[in-house]
């Protein structure tokens, strides 16, 4: 339509010049009809309709005026062709040959006529620069690759979902395909297996063997079964072409039902496996590149889920252990120290002497007890901080009663700052001074106890201190060592805090220290 606008063109061979222009015409419509759905001829024409069209833009510019013509501009077509199939190498020699080619019919056509130098010099720059162009653009490409990424990999876990079928999900959401399957097995071996979708339907598959016979192939992949085709691209952007049958299981092929679609290796730090995605509409070799990117993400969606697992698995063990320090440093306590006072209460009974208020006062620290671990559920019920004064006011309530119970004297003093306290370490106060109480009066013969409590840069100290015999030093520890009761250390160091005990015959100190802000605390 353009030359047979313009009267001054064609200048070379009218006749011929509109002949092959039709039959241009007729190849590119052939061609976009042959390899509309069909990734494999793409492929495999892709280098003889490089050539097609280079050819095509020589006749063009000698017909047409040389250097004047008005289609220099379809110079364009083969660069960015090479610069998106292949890469900068590859566009650098496309830029070559056009402009050589450019210059030649111009200067060829040009014999017959006025020779328009700046022209000539104009056009010739604009094609230089336009190649610098799309060769940068190649080797852009080739540095960072097209970028494929999901918004979020890990959308969509929690609740029980498993990981597998997540990242399932999300590949083919990205690609559009009907089916797939994911295949995991750990490092250590054993079989292939995870779920599938089979025309909307989900269901699971497993497999003994890998599904890719030969990964020297490259993967990702796309394949054909009924054609026993198989595409891929490597990292210089060259394609290679094999059988099917070559790279994937034909066995496990068959027991899978492939038919065509592409396939990626996923990895993790402890599980391998394959992302197979079928149905896809318009499936061409742009979805190797795809692929890769999906399966990185399809493994960042095991890693997180398995993340979960573990964070799960290590917060239950965590509260149980809490749990049970918590039964043992009150619950506990508490009923050794009764069955204590109930020994005493049972030899004055035998003695003849009067229990009835002992009773009493038994039955009314059994109901303080109650009500201690009825507001301790209840604080662990909320989330709040409280204040330091507060908090005393508690631990001299317990420190009270603490005394009753194990008949000591149990005073509390307090300095410093106030400060708010988080609820899970206000907590850990009242069970560090029932489990320290509870030890002087049990392993030391206490019957005075001394407690101090001090908040001062960001750190609350604990000291509790006792006139008991003092802890016997375990068999084997060296001498000047820690010595460190197991149910203190272990919750002061779930705390993130520091305890340090000195015992000396007559005198035995415990001096704790937690962290009240910061990542520590």
């Amino acid at each position: 339509m353009a030359v047979s606008l313009d009267s001054s063109q064609p200048t070379q061979a009218p006749a011929e010049t509109y002949a092959y222009l039709s039959a241009y015409l007729a190849f590119a419509l052939i061609m976009a009809a042959a390899t509309w759905r069909n990734w494999w001829l793409d492929a495999r024409l892709s280098a003889p309709a490089h050539f097609v069209d280079m050819g095509v833009f020589t006749l063009i510019v000698f017909s047409t005026n040389g250097y004047t013509s008005p289609f220099f501009l379809f110079f364009m077509l083969p660069l960015l062709s090479a610069a998106i199939r292949w890469g900068w190498r590859e566009t650098l020699a496309t830029a070559a040959t056009l402009v050589v080619l450019y210059l030649t019919a111009g200067l060829l056509v040009s014999g017959s006529q006025t020779f328009e130098l700046q022209r000539f010099t104009v056009r010739s720059g604009h094609l230089v620069i336009l190649s610098a162009l799309l060769i940068w653009f190649g080797l852009h490409q080739r540095l960072v690759g097209l970028s494929y990424r999901l918004d979020d990999p890990g959308a969509g876990l929690g609740e029980d979902r498993d990981p597998l079928a997540v990242a399932l999900a999300q590949a083919m959401a990205a690609t559009g395909a009907r089916s797939g399957m994911l295949l995991m097995r750990n490092g250590s071996g054993g079989r292939f297996a995870g779920p599938v979708v089979l025309n909307g339907e989900a269901g699971s598959a497993a497999v003994e063997r890998p599904l890719v016979v030969d990964p020297s192939f490259g993967i990702p992949f796309l394949f054909d079964r009924e054609k026993n085709r198989a595409l891929t691209v490597t990292e210089t952007r060259r394609r290679c072409f094999a059988r099917a049958t070559s790279v994937i299981d034909p066995d496990e092929a068959v027991q899978l039902s492939l038919t065509r679609g592409v396939v990626a290796e996923v990895r993790t730090g402890m599980a391998e496996g394959w992302l197979v995605l079928e149905d896809i509409p318009d499936l061409s070799s742009d979805y190797i590149e795809l692929a890769r990117e999906l399966a990185l993400a399809a493994g960042s969606v095991i890693e997180r889920g398995a993340l979960l697992v573990a964070t799960e698995e290590g917060a239950a063990i965590r509260a149980r252990l809490a749990l049970a320090r918590d039964v043992h440093d009150s619950i506990v306590q508490f009923l050794a120290g009764a069955a204590i006072r109930i020994e005493a209460i049972a030899r004055a009974a035998r003695s003849g002497a009067q229990v009835d208020a002992d009773l009493q006062e038994l039955k009314r620290l059994i109901g303080d007890e109650q009500r201690d671990i009825r507001g301790f559920v209840s604080a662990l019920r909320r989330d709040r901080e409280l204040g330091l004064d507060e908090a005393i006011d508690e631990l001299r309530s317990l420190a009270l009663r603490l005394g009753q119970q194990w008949s000591v004297k149990c005073r509390v003093s307090a300095t410093g700052d106030i400060i708010p306290i988080p609820l899970r370490v206000h907590l850990d106060l009242q069970q560090l001074l029932r489990e320290a109480v509870a030890n002087a009066v049990r392993h030391g013969g206490a019957d005075r106890i001394d407690v101090r409590l001090s908040a001062a840069n960001d750190q609350l100290q604990l000291v509790v201190t006792d006139n008991g015999a003092g802890f016997a030093r375990a068999a084997g520890e060296r001498e000047g060592g820690p010595i460190q009761p197991w149910s203190l250390k272990e919750r002061v160091d779930r705390a993130n805090g520091t305890l340090l005990l000195v015992s000396d015959p007559g005198h035995t100190s415990i001096s704790i220290s937690l962290p009240l802000v910061g990542v520590a605390a």
